[in-house]
């Protein structure tokens, strides 16, 4: 209640600030001309749409800016993250804490998901425009209400100079995310998750699955 009675006052304020009293009448439909500014009916005028702009807010039904989510990261509240982009594009870095889940593997691990569906998540992928909308719709549709996309993905992200966390080998391991790989049997391909120096997951260039796999199995 204090929240509408304060977006009525800012309303009205800006109204008499932009010299806005003459859109007023057109804008409502009993005016009939009235030339009284004091008269007119301020819930006619359209409201300001949380989460507008090149900048969508918190409150964005389907996606949400860097700086919303910059901002939740520094407050120490951020989101779950999900980076969809190419394996061998993850050697680049993250965004803190991401799990790495390229295409539309993500779709098959659920699993790596929060368990409470009511935690906000944000996927990415390199520029905003390469699945990660989809994606985070169809979370929606899981039961993950909160899953937004991030605008501008990871391109406007290092732009601007946020937090990245550039990938790094478990404990014990060499490889770490993002680093081409080699079966035994030839086959090639890069890392996308590396939980483990024994648990090293791959997507082959033919776009299938391995692991979870030791190191010893894979050649760089």
């Amino acid at each position: 209640m204090i929240r509408d009675r304060f977006k009525k006052a800012l309303r009205k304020a800006a109204i008499k600030a932009f010299n806005m009293e003459f859109d007023t009448e057109d804008r409502d439909p009993r005016a009939r001309g009235n030339p009284d500014a004091s008269k007119f009916d301020p819930s006619v005028i359209p409201k300001i749409v949380d989460g507008s702009g090149d900048t969508p807010g918190a409150n964005h039904k389907t996606e949400i800016g860097r700086t919303w989510v910059s901002a939740q990261l520094i407050g120490g509240v951020p989101p779950f993250f999900v980076d969809i982009r190419p394996a061998r594009e993850l050697a680049s870095g993250t965004l803190p804490g991401a799990v790495t889940l390229p295409g539309e593997l993500l779709k098959e691990r659920l699993e790596l998901l929060p368990e409470d569906r009511a935690k906000r998540v944000t996927v990415y992928d390199q520029t905003g425009e390469q699945g990660a909308f989809e994606l985070a719709a169809w979370l929606r549709e899981q039961g993950w209400g909160m899953a937004r996309s991030l605008r501008g993905g990871f391109a406007e992200w290092i732009e601007h100079d946020e937090q990245v966390v550039a990938p790094s080998p478990p404990e014990g391991g060499k490889l770490k995310v993002g680093d081409p790989v080699q079966t035994a049997e030839g086959q090639q391909g890069f890392v996308f998750r590396a939980p483990s120096s024994s648990a090293y997951e791959v997507v082959l260039d033919d776009g299938s699955v391995l692991g979870p796999v030791g190191g010893d199995a894979l050649g760089s």
